[in-house]
């Protein structure tokens, strides 16, 4: 299917240049000796640039026999039906509104419609409209997680961006007590080498800014990987921009001094409230607890640790606290993880979270 101007409002021709580029033609006679002979020029062009046959046309497995459209994407083709695509879509709604140029080639009596995207990106969103399989709450690989969220904003395919959003603020959520349900044995997307490096590219690439703070704080936890990059399971390496990685530097020494502020301050009064029912030994577990916890320096995954996982960190230190001054201190360290959150986007140089819109809100 040619982008062969056939009318319409300057609307639909705006959604046009969305599914296919203008085919770029050069006249060669623009170029060279003008008083050479066209046969000659002919020749030069023949001996200068050699023919080389097209890659064939592969038919993919996607392929309905009933079919009324061919997308075509670089050398592959997909036969489905233009009322499911149109369904989904309101620009491709409005692309196979346009009639198909006469003269134009068909493939099994169907028109072939020329898509700009990967064959992967294609062949996930198909996969979406005809098998439904992106709709259940089973972890879903990446590649098709990234893939909903490209096409689904392209295509203005709504459930399908939606539903990859989904995915995503799920294991990266804005809220304390969201990031603290979040289980260890089960995620939204399958976890591979270096998928925490390529979410954090998907989200820049198409503006997914709510799930930058708890990304980039997973990503200060391995530091020499975000330094260097990781190996995937292809042997490709995941890596972040200079930008991010310098935010996360600056933000992991912000959460250093957060941590002494905020989460262990109260290490410095054990023993000395009015309440402890023993003050020596208090303040003995305090000065041991300040060893554990500064030497030889503080730890980023302790930061967001919620009480129960700081206790088995110093068993000995918090067992050895009086009732009054272990009391005390969970309810310190639970409002000094919260303000940490609270305050966790402006140590990577973010914005409050209520102002971290996705798809510009």
């Amino acid at each position: 299917m040619s982008r062969t101007d056939t009318g319409g409002s300057p609307a639909l021709k705006r959604r046009r240049v969305v599914i296919e580029e203008d085919d770029e033609r050069v006249d060669d006679d623009r170029y060279g000796d003008p008083s050479r002979s066209v046969t000659d020029r002919e020749l030069a062009r023949n001996v200068s640039a050699p023919t080389t046959e097209p890659a064939p046309v592969i038919r993919s497995d996607l392929w309905f026999e009933d079919g009324s459209v061919v997308l075509q994407v670089q050398d592959v083709q997909f036969k489905v039906h233009r009322t499911i695509v149109a369904r989904h879509s309101p620009i491709f709604l409005d692309v196979f509104a346009m009639p198909h140029p006469q003269d134009e080639p068909t493939v099994e009596g169907c028109p072939v419609l020329h898509l700009q995207d990967s064959v992967q990106d294609v062949r996930h969103m198909l996969l979406a409209f005809y098998d439904k399989g992106h709709s259940t709450r089973d972890p879903l690989a990446f590649d098709a997680v990234a893939a909903m969220i490209r096409m689904g904003r392209k295509y203005d395919i709504d459930y399908l961006r939606h539903e990859a959003l989904l995915r995503l603020t799920t294991e990266f959520p804005t809220t304390l007590s969201e990031w603290d349900k979040l289980p260890h044995d089960y995620t939204q997307i399958h976890h591979q080498s270096g998928i925490l490096f390529d979410i954090v590219n998907l989200a820049h690439d198409n503006d997914i800014k709510s799930v930058l703070p708890a990304a980039y704080y997973l990503c200060i936890q391995e530091f020499e990987d975000l330094l260097t990059g990781t190996a995937r399971d292809d042997e490709s390496v995941a890596q972040v921009s200079y930008d991010v990685k310098r935010e996360c530097i600056l933000g992991r020494e912000r959460l250093f001094r957060a941590q002494t502020d905020h989460l262990f301050g109260w290490v410095d009064n054990v023993g000395c409230s009015d309440k402890c029912t023993q003050p020596a030994r208090c303040r003995a577990a305090g000065s041991s607890l300040i060893k554990a916890l500064y030497v030889p320096m503080p730890e980023p995954a302790r930061t967001l640790e919620r009480w129960i996982e700081f206790k088995q960190f110093v068993p000995m230190q918090t067992m050895a606290l009086c009732q009054v001054c272990s009391k005390d201190a969970e309810r310190a360290h639970e409002e000094g993880r919260q303000q940490i959150w609270n305050n966790l986007p402006s140590y990577f140089g973010l914005p409050g979270w209520s102002s971290l819109k996705n798809f510009d809100g």
